[in-house]
């Protein structure tokens, strides 16, 4: 068995991960799951002042 350095399994676990995200948007559009341009912009917004408000 190889062994692999931690930068090396730190890299490979970030590429998982981001492919994992990817497939996932994947399957929303498949199933119809998506959001407007205005409508997807809008919940950014929403959910940036949610995350400013939990700071304070």
């Amino acid at each position: 068995m190889a062994w692999i350095r931690r930068d090396e399994y730190a890299k490979e676990n970030e590429q998982n991960q981001f492919f994992e995200m990817l497939d996932r948007g994947i399957d929303d559009m498949e199933a119809g799951r998506e959001l407007p341009v205005q409508e997807a912009f809008q919940k950014i917004n929403e959910l940036r002042t949610v995350r400013r408000n939990a700071r304070v």
